[in-house]
């Protein structure tokens, strides 16, 4: 059988499907009876020395990759037991009856194969007569097959010496075949896991298979990955505990991944909770002391700008917004045609996701309170924005100056607006603030430390 003829070539991603499409003078190299079956227990594929089927009753092989054969019974049940608790089976004994009424005695092995994400795709059959020679170190030879595995798949003996690696384990650790053979597994290993080496290699004595153990393991050049390890022990003939053989697989990526998850979900829990805080905060105050209709109506102009602030935050992935666009946003409801009435003047200043939530509330209740009792109320008024980066103490300086509106003076009660702009900048983001009562026009101006904002030149 041409595998090339019947099965297409796509990147390999597991043992199962290195071995379907493996070239069948590879199958034929390997020094024992093998074949391969599919997560129902069919025969998929075949060696030379699995010849043996054909003269033995009750059994039918695949014909030229069309189909699927079928074991006799002793020889399913095995394959079946293997795929059904997804654990190897190792040296079973088995006389099979052939055709012609002879009977061959054979040991057994099924070794379980799985895909990605750990699901049984197969299991590979490998058997031998009892009555012909048995080649040395022939599982290793086995693991020949496998080579072109996405994942490392390393032989070791009870003292922990590599006796085969394939092309996946010099891809993930960086050693070659040549340099990691005869060498201790310990290489991999960073020094203060180096005690994980002999609970390993005892518990595989005593036959225990180790399934999916995540530990973390040291490349050639010294860097470290996260990988998740599969060992099962190894038997000779005789059922005797000879080897290990493992599997290694990077999961540095889904672990990343998982820590970037849980980043994201604590710093969505902080900043919802903040948001909730702040809402609380403004509704209390906008519903202190006023009327229903009146206060409504405070309430959701100051949510609106909250809202858009948030907008503009998940707009850059939470990571800054420009000042510009604050008071630019804020602004173009009270801007006359040509903008004659407002001037924005100024660098180009990101602020950073809490500083532009607070500076955002501020910038809001100076431009509410313009248009209804200051500059912006009358055709005449004019509100003039600057601002610039202190080079000497790298503070962000802006000013807030109202000119051409009704006379300006201190008001008798102190509400929330105010509050705002002289507390609650002061105490979430260490900044110095002026608030001046000017009778000619509105004064404000903030003094923002560097560490709340970003500016490029």
């Amino acid at each position: 059988m041409n595998s090339a003829e019947t099965i297409d070539a796509k990147p390999v991603a597991s043992a199962f499907d290195a071995l379907l499409r493996l070239d069948q003078s590879a199958w034929d190299a390997i020094p024992q009876g093998a074949a391969l079956v599919d997560a129902d227990g069919k025969l998929v594929r075949f060696n030379r020395r699995a010849e043996l089927f054909r003269r033995r009753s009750n059994v039918s092989l695949p014909q030229n990759g069309k189909s699927r054969g079928e074991f006799g019974e002793t020889t399913s049940s095995l394959i079946r037991h293997a795929l059904e608790f997804g654990a190897p089976v190792t040296a079973q004994r088995e006389t099979i009856s052939m055709s012609d009424g002879s009977k061959v005695e054979i040991a057994s092995d099924v070794e379980v194969l799985r895909g990605a994400n750990s699901d049984i795709q197969g299991a590979l059959y490998t058997f031998r007569e009892l009555t012909a020679p048995i080649a040395r170190h022939e599982r290793e030879h086995l693991a020949s097959i496998v080579e072109y595995s996405d994942d490392a798949i390393i032989s070791k003996d009870l003292n922990g010496i590599v006796l085969s690696w394939n092309k996946g384990a010099e891809r993930l650790f960086g050693y070659t075949e040549e340099e990691a053979i005869g060498q201790s597994i310990t290489m991999l290993i960073p020094d203060q896991r180096l005690d994980e080496e002999p609970q390993i290699l005892g518990r595989i004595r005593g036959g225990e298979r180790i399934d999916h153990y995540e530990t973390v393991r040291r490349r050639k050049d010294g860097t470290l990955v996260d990988i998740s390890l599969t060992v099962s022990p190894m038997r000779n003939a005789h059922g005797e505990i000879v080897a290990a053989s493992k599997i290694a697989r990077d999961i540095s990526e889904r672990n990343r991944a998982e820590a970037r998850r849980s980043l994201l979900m604590a710093e969505l829990n902080h900043r919802v909770k903040n948001a909730l805080a702040t809402v609380i905060s403004i509704a209390r105050q906008s519903f202190a002391g006023a009327e229903v209709g009146e206060a409504r109506a405070v309430f959701d102009a100051r949510i609106r700008g909250l809202a858009q602030t948030h907008g503009r935050l998940a707009d850059s992935n939470w990571e800054s917004v420009p000042l510009r666009a604050l008071f630019s946003d804020e602004i173009a409801p009270y801007r006359q045609s040509g903008g004659s009435n407002v001037s924005l003047d100024g660098p180009h200043v990101d602020l950073s996701p809490k500083c532009a939530l607070t500076l955002g509330l501020a910038i809001h209740e100076l431009v509410t309170n313009a248009a209804k009792y200051g500059a912006l109320s009358k055709d005449t008024g004019a509100v003039d924005i600057a601002w610039n980066v202190d080079t000497r103490d790298h503070t962000l300086e802006i000013k807030w100056s109202e000119s051409g509106g009704p006379a300006v003076s201190s008001p008798q009660r102190s509400g929330f607006g105010r509050l705002l702009l002289e507390r609650a900048l002061v105490s979430d983001l260490g900044s110095e603030v002026q608030l001046d009562f000017d009778p000619a026009g509105l004064q404000y101006r903030i003094r923002i430390p560097e560490l709340q904002y970003s500016a490029r030149a």
